[in-house]
């Protein structure tokens, strides 16, 4: 299992190693490069760089060897259950799609199959999860700081974590191919279809929140005992009973619920306007009006929750 991330200045560098990835590799490979949230052909375009089937999943789909699977914008790209999964989870990092959600997945998965490769990138994200995948035995390839567009990611993997390799672009292909090719096999049951897809409308990573935070001003909220009924604070003073904190809370969610119904009546008006616009393309044209659909129906779905409360 091969998982590559970069960000700033790593595209053509990823562009290059796919065009030298040899048909049949005994491995898949999931990439998540940092892009905008707008940017949903990166597939498309690393298709025509590589002899190895490109795609994006659009929900979740069984990992293949010999495949490639690409993070598309504003989802993660994370495996559960031998399945790439397209997941709007929260950033990471600042970033969604977000290398470490991937590395850290990865490893948890398939623990010292997994070949982690970290290129060019600013700040730091990428480092936790390799610092995954080194701690479950799996290898952890460098794109080497001096050849990098920008050096933040892989000097900060450098930094962290003892990393396998530390080479040029031009070595990172062979290397993986002697690696895929020597390593011990991977062997599990392939999921079907099916099962991905009910997978893929799970959620993920939702927990138990650590603490309470305040519906008048949303600082942190501290939960004072006193006798049988307790009492929460937050730090600047506004101060709740059990029941008036439940209530205030249920005001608070109103009042947010209503902020996201004006942001959807907004995003419908501003997406239909583009939509009726004569000097764009018809394709242009199509997609404007699905996402003014959408937000049509997110607004019924809202008006639905609001009358239950």
């Amino acid at each position: 299992m091969i998982v590559i991330g970069g960000s700033a200045g790593a595209f053509q560098c990823l562009c290059d190693i796919f065009k030298k990835m040899p048909q049949g590799l005994p491995a898949a490979v999931l990439t998540v490069l940092h892009t905008s949230q707008q940017s949903h052909q990166l597939a498309e375009v690393f298709q025509k760089c590589s002899a190895m089937p490109v795609v994006t999943p659009s929900d979740a789909e069984p990992i293949v060897a010999g495949r490639i699977y690409v993070a598309t914008g504003n989802r993660h790209l994370i495996i559960r259950s031998h399945c790439a999964v397209s997941w709007m989870g929260p950033r990471e990092n600042r970033h969604r799609p977000s290398v470490d959600a991937l590395f850290r997945t990865a490893a948890r998965a398939y623990r010292s199959h997994v070949i982690a490769v970290i290129l060019s990138g600013a700040l730091d994200d990428g480092s936790a999860g390799a610092l995954a995948v080194k701690a479950r035995g799996g290898t952890v390839i460098v794109q080497d700081p001096r050849e990098a567009v920008v050096d933040d990611m892989p000097a900060n993997v450098l930094r962290q974590v003892k990393t396998d390799y530390c080479v040029s672009s031009k070595e990172i292909v062979p290397l993986l191919v002697k690696l895929a090719s020597t390593g011990p096999a991977l062997k599990f049951r392939k999921p079907t279809p099916k099962q991905c897809q009910i997978l893929g409308e799970a959620a993920f990573g939702e927990m138990e929140p650590f603490g309470f935070t305040c519906p008048e001003c949303g600082g942190v909220v501290v939960k004072i005992e006193n006798g049988r009924r307790p009492q929460f604070r937050c730090h600047v003073g506004h101060l709740f009973s059990h029941d008036s904190f439940t209530e205030a809370h249920g005001d608070a969610l109103e009042r947010a619920l209503w902020v996201a119904l004006r942001k959807l009546n907004e995003t419908q008006a501003l997406q239909s306007g583009l939509a009726r616009d004569p000097e764009i393309s018809e394709r242009m044209k199509k997609r404007h009006q699905e996402n003014a659909d959408v937000a049509t129906n997110d607004m019924r779905l809202l008006h639905q929750i609001l009358a239950r409360l």
